[in-house]
């Protein structure tokens, strides 16, 4: 007789594991389906559309995106949410432009000091951006202040850093490096910011599959008591998440300087709520950490990046066009929330 509540219980157990399974293969089914069919859809009432000079320039313009969203990714995997990201990419491209201006050119900011190697102001950059993530990542875990309040000041922290680096001017690049990221193709007629964009969806997809790191990224998101009484780095865990976030945005920031070659005060306004809306096409939660996988959010950026690239294609304005992308997180967000409760 005792026995047999164990008996239920293995295979209440398994048929869990089971339906969580199909539930993330039909997932990631549903996520390439809609992306399939929107593919056809466009390509059919856009002749234009599916040339492979405009494929190559949605991937080029959707590279910033792309490779800011994995840190997004991360971040969403634990539960929170960075609404910093594009503040701390407009940092990282204002340093980057900043510190390889030639002293006395025209546009040169206040704060630049004369021509710096590439390699030098991307280092700058990150590093600036890495502590700006930092401190996200110290608020949330070690102050236990909300990730969405924490993160709202850190995005005015970082927006005043980067005006007043800019000083109210713009900036314009002289260096090769710059324009051989943007126009220079390395494999499969891409440029190398999309090559870039796709090496770091390799090594996050690797990292979050087969690492300690990656599993406990998920342990922490799915249920953050169980993964501290398990002895589980949770805090340890939640600065670097956020600090490798702020370091992608310094990156996202860099390819930003070779996609426009000019830096202004007006660029990366809306990548905050791009970011977010991309994350969740691809299937992420804001109900719940611990649910999706980077390279569904990849698909969800290459969504995003058609849906705009269509719309610019059929003349459609800015003011729809923003008018969409707000519809598109609300139908995101009312998605997940009815998945979710399901669930």
């Amino acid at each position: 007789m005792s026995s047999l509540p164990a008996a239920v219980a293995t295979r209440a157990r398994r048929y869990a594991q089971l339906s969580g399974r199909a539930r993330e293969l039909g997932q990631t089914v549903g996520i390439f389906v809609v992306a399939a069919v929107l593919l056809a859809v466009f390509a059919e009432t856009a002749g234009a559309f599916l040339t492979a000079g405009n494929v190559r320039n949605i991937l080029i313009q959707t590279s910033v995106l792309g490779v800011v969203a994995v840190g997004e990714t991360m971040v969403m995997l634990t539960g929170g949410i960075d609404l910093s990201v594009g503040a701390m990419a407009f940092v990282g491209e204002v340093l980057t432009a900043d510190l390889t201006t030639p002293a006395g050119a025209a546009g040169q900011s206040l704060a630049s000091t004369g021509v710096h190697s590439w390699e030098l102001a991307l280092l700058v950059a990150l590093l600036v951006t890495g502590c700006l993530g930092l401190l996200n990542g110290l608020l949330v875990a070690v102050v236990r202040i909300p990730a969405i309040l924490a993160t709202l000041a850190s995005l005015l922290v970082a927006t005043g850093i980067g005006e007043l680096v800019l000083n109210l001017r713009y900036l314009m690049v002289t260096a090769p490096i710059f324009e051989d990221m943007y126009t220079k193709n390395i494999v499969f007629n891409l440029p190398g910011m999309v090559v870039v964009m796709f090496a770091f969806y390799v090594v996050g997809t690797v990292a979050m599959r087969r690492t300690r790191y990656g599993r406990n990224v998920y342990a922490i998101g799915g249920n953050p008591r169980a993964a501290r009484l398990s002895g589980l780095p949770v805090t340890r865990t939640t600065i670097v998440v956020y600090t490798l976030t702020g370091v992608l945005c310094g990156v996202g920031g860099f390819l930003t300087v070779c996609q426009l070659g000019m830096v202004s005060s007006n660029d990366l306004q809306s990548l905050n709520f791009q970011t977010i809306i991309a994350v969740l096409l691809g299937g992420l939660s804001v109900a719940r950490g611990g649910v999706g996988r980077l390279e569904r959010t990849l698909v969800g950026v290459v969504i995003f990046g058609m849906l705009t690239n269509y719309q610019t294609i059929k003349g459609v304005g800015s003011s729809y066009q923003q008018a969409l992308l707000g519809g598109l997180l609300v139908a995101a967000v009312v998605a997940d929330r009815l998945l979710r409760g399901r669930e």
